[in-house]
């Protein structure tokens, strides 16, 4: 298993949005003005360009193939139209005109292909290992040639960003890279973007070590936009008026992850009983400060296939413990004294102190219907490591939900993520992978939640919101479920009263 395709997954604390479509909000071209915007970042620090200060760069410098929207279905970008073949093993892309990078070079169906190969090559998107060969398709198009049929390559394309295949950093976004360093980016607005020139002339990116200092950057207008607000930070800074908070859904969800080769947990009775003594929405409200949703399995709830199980999880602690003297773990030891019903060991990231909050109150809750879970905080390394190998009785991390490629990747027994020896859903998620229309995905997605729920890999806790906070000084052209960071070749200066 790779371990650095499995960091690149886990590890991501934000997930890519979708863009605002060609067309929408303001539109038409306009002289830039002279307006500069300072963003902040303050992330945990992590071994991958794309964290932190990289990953806010590619947003703002690259686009993707496709878009997709809150919903999870597909519209166009730097593609405009798209069809597979009857087969579906060849996949049509019809490319928009005029889009240039940002040395000038135009996206011609040559270059497209070279980008795309350059993409598969480097396993940008798990989907890409079924590509076979990439070729020109007549003036304005190029040709996937799939080995078999797999229904997350398009989904895929709306998170893979396109670059200049000999130079990856040179993007088509409306803005190019001047300067960047670790801990600095400078973008410049790119006048020939094909959507119309930006509002603003230039972005600066600072990274900072943590939340705290950034935020405090903001609150002294030493910046004006923080890109993360944390849960900690999230009261303070919406109070303050002379900024203003953004928030939308944000892909990822936190589950209680198990590893069904343990003794205990290997007992869907056991795992059915753990879900039910777990009170989520207290989860949400004190351990993530109201800044999520319950979960009911890895597909987003605003995904355009997902139905959810027929009887989801309730909190219930007493038919928690019913469950647990059913199968043969009772409380009490035969003198009455109290016991433990059994023991498992939970590995939660030190460096983040949002997942050991939710691991504490999850330990406190299983504490009541009698199972000790003992907490294993462990640095990023250790714990990617012990997550490949499949050594842990659980962990609680979070996890993409974007792409059903993730899913798969997540959940199939033969995915790239994790090792928990879970395979009830691989013919379901095999079923998906394999679909040729949507009723098809609409049906195994819905077969799929219901897998999850009858026999659970893990208890999914929380699907999470990320909330931006931008100075009064600057108009963003907010979008309804939108990450503001999908528009920002519209942002620009506030209009003065």
């Amino acid at each position: 298993m790779p371990i650095a395709r499995l960091r690149f997954a886990l590890l991501l604390l934000v997930a890519t949005a979708g863009v605002c479509l060609p067309g929408c909000g303001r539109n038409g071209r306009s002289k830039p003005n002279t307006a500069v915007m300072r963003i902040g970042v303050g992330t945990p620090a992590q071994p991958t360009a794309r964290s932190g200060l990289g990953i806010v760069v590619d947003a703002i410098t690259t686009e993707t193939w496709l878009t997709m929207r809150p919903d999870g279905s597909l519209s166009e970008r730097l593609v405009t139209a798209w069809n597979w073949d009857p087969s579906h093993t060849v996949l049509t892309l019809k490319l928009r005109p005029r889009v240039f990078f940002h040395d000038g070079s135009e996206l011609t169906p040559d270059l497209a292909a070279a980008a795309m190969q350059r993409s598969i090559k480097t396993a940008a998107a798990f989907s890409f290992a079924s590509v076979d060969s990439v070729t020109t398709s007549g003036p304005d198009s190029i040709a996937l040639h799939l080995t078999a049929a797999n229904a997350f390559l398009l989904p895929d394309l709306a998170l893979t960003s396109v670059r200049l295949p000999d130079r990856p950093e040179i993007g088509t976004g409306p803005f190019r890279v001047e300067s960047a360093t670790d801990q600095k980016g400078v973008l410049r607005a790119f006048p020939r973007y094909y959507r119309g020139t930006p509002g603003l002339e230039m972005i600066e990116v600072s990274q900072y070590p943590t939340q705290r200092n950034a935020w405090a950057m903001l609150m002294r207008g030493e910046i004006d936009m923080l890109y993360d607000v944390s849960r900690d930070a999230a009261d303070f800074v919406e109070s303050e008026t002379s900024v203003k908070t953004y928030s939308a859904p944000r892909p990822y969800y936190i589950p209680l992850v198990f590893n069904v080769a343990n003794a205990t947990l290997k007992n869907v009775d056991v795992r059915r009983a753990i879900y039910e003594a777990v009170d989520r929405p207290m989860l949400i409200r004190d351990g993530m400060r109201g800044k999520g949703r319950p979960a009911e399995g890895p597909i987003l709830p605003d995904h355009w296939a997902y139905s959810p199980p027929r009887q989801p999880f309730v909190y219930n602690p007493r038919a928690a413990m019913a469950r647990l003297d059913a199968a043969g773990l009772p409380e009490r030891k035969a003198n009455g004294d109290p016991a433990v019903r059994f023991s498992f060991t939970c590995l939660v990231w030190a460096d983040d102190n949002r997942f050991e909050r939710l691991a504490l109150l999850v330990q406190k809750q299983l504490a009541d219907v009698g199972i000790d879970m003992k907490l294993a905080p462990l640095p990023q390394k250790e714990l990617v490591k012990r997550l490949a190998k499949g050594d842990f009785d659980a962990f609680l991390f979070e996890m993409a939900g974007r792409s059903l490629s993730w899913v798969y990747e997540f959940w199939h027994s033969n995915g790239t993520m994790i090792n928990s020896g879970y395979r009830a859903a691989d013919t379901t998620l095999e079923r998906i992978r394999l679909a040729r229309s949507d009723d098809e995905i609409r049906a195994g997605i819905a077969e799929l939640t219901q897998v999850m729920h009858d026999d659970p890999p893990a208890v999914f806790i929380a699907w999470q919101t990320t909330s931006r906070a931008v100075s009064t000084r600057f108009d963003v052209g907010a979008e309804h479920n939108r990450d503001i960071l999908a528009n920002v070749w519209q942002w620009r200066a506030a209009a003065t009263p």
